[in-house]
């Protein structure tokens, strides 16, 4: 079973016309015989509903003493939405997918609350799904404690769960996919005539993430870096 995984960023999740655009990507992938399983981020930009965000607000403006471990709760519910709508939009395109949010898709974490790190992925239940679909939509940034708590990883933390997947599966390659087209010399909303890197090292990708470089999770980098 040749399997590649493809990320989705909240931008590129945002609206019909680019749930349309990813479609297409994951289409082709399963034309060309892979199976995939893609990792979804919450729906749209900051502000918009079903962001981290706009759902952290929910709490945070009645300033309840709501634990970290509720939040967690909270937090999940936009890539599972995500990853529910994506599985919906492949069917209606003939393509056999069903979704997994994180903790069914084998993502085991420790109890540090809205910033999680993974310590085991147990993939089982995901290659069952893969061995019945040609497609797998896995709800990112989160997982299960080893008390059945669902957390989350933190801030980027969907790239970080593409990239455990891919190391995981032992997957022919990870594809995550922005707003912006690849790597560039600089953030292109900044500066206008920053251009896209060729080739990048997985040490020159982790110095950029830990500078503040957006374009990847710098854990997701240290994960790819030790599997690869």
């Amino acid at each position: 079973m040749k399997i590649i995984v493809q990320k989705f960023g909240g931008t590129s999740v945002r609206d019909e016309t680019s749930r349309h655009a990813a479609v297409k990507h994951i289409k082709k992938a399963v034309n060309d015989g892979y199976k995939v399983v893609v990792v979804v981020s919450a729906m749209g930009r900051k502000g918009e509903p079903y962001t981290t965000d706009t759902l952290l607000n929910l709490v945070e403006k009645g300033k309840n003493n709501v634990s970290r471990r509720e939040i967690d709760m909270l937090l999940s519910c936009g890539e599972i939405i995500s990853s529910i709508v994506f599985s919906s939009l492949l069917q209606k395109e003939g393509i056999s997918a069903t979704a997994l949010n994180g903790p069914q898709a084998g993502f085991r974490t420790n109890n540090d609350h809205t910033n999680a790190r993974i310590i085991e992925m147990k993939c089982e239940r995901l290659l069952e799904m893969l061995e019945l679909h040609q497609v797998v939509v896995v709800a990112g940034f989160q997982g299960e404690t080893k008390n059945g708590d669902i957390s989350t990883i933190g801030r980027g933390g969907s790239d970080t769960s593409a990239a455990a997947l891919g190391a995981a599966l032992q997957a022919e390659w990870i594809d995550i996919f922005t707003d912006v087209e690849g790597v560039m010399t600089a953030d292109p909303r900044i500066v206008k005539d920053a251009s896209p890197l060729p080739v990048v090292t997985y040490n020159e990708i982790c110095n950029m993430a830990y500078q503040g470089a957006k374009v990847i999770h710098p854990r997701a980098v240290e994960i790819a870096m030790q599997a690869k």
